[in-house]
């Protein structure tokens, strides 16, 4: 099985000039720990609310040249906010695609299960009417994430892996600070 940050390093490689918006705890840090860009908007204090700050930019992108706008959250995340899933089958974002890496525990706060353990995420989005792609490897992972940035979504990549954590550091930066360089890279880009 993948590790969260070997996904990542597939997922950096394709995204130079992709919007990325990433969970709290060890999902930003590990994101940031592989080069600090400002299309990457790092939700800090923020467990479940990344797909919804994505779909919210994801609208916002749709006269824009962008292909995507990707939110990165873990499963516990997604479980704490399944109307993200509502919202994105309701509102049809098509430049947004949500990649949940479960580990099935939160892994940020002590590896406590979550109910992922006994809860298949991809059902889930599909029970919402959105496209999902399971993967546990990662190749299978990085031809989701390219086939997901061509086609038009809403899309749900639901990311099995193992559930350790790299040592990386934390993120200082002012949550305003993160902003205001995440919105000048949409705005000055394209």
């Amino acid at each position: 099985m993948m590790s969260r940050l070997d996904a990542l390093k597939i997922l950096y490689k394709y995204t130079e000039n992709i919007p990325v918006i990433s969970s709290c705890g060890n999902t930003s840090r590990e994101w940031a720990s592989l080069g600090r860009r400002d299309n990457h908007l790092y939700m800090v204090d923020t467990m479940g609310l990344t797909p919804s700050v994505a779909i919210g930019v994801s609208l916002t992108l749709r006269k824009k040249g962008f292909k995507k706008c990707i939110g990165i959250e873990g499963d516990g995340g997604i479980l704490m906010n399944p109307n993200s899933l509502a919202s994105a089958s309701y509102l049809n974002p098509g430049k947004w695609l949500l990649i949940v890496f479960d580990n099935e525990c939160f892994a940020s706060t002590g590896g406590q299960c979550s109910l992922a353990s006994r809860i298949d995420i991809s059902r889930v989005a599909e029970g919402f009417n959105l496209k999902a792609i399971q993967t546990d490897n990662v190749e299978d992972f990085e031809r989701a994430v390219l086939e997901s940035i061509e086609e038009e979504g809403p899309i749900v990549i639901h990311a099995k892996i193992s559930p350790e954590n790299h040592k990386t550091s934390f993120i200082n930066d002012d949550p305003a600070v993160l902003a205001y360089k995440f919105t000048s890279f949409i705005r000055d880009e394209q």
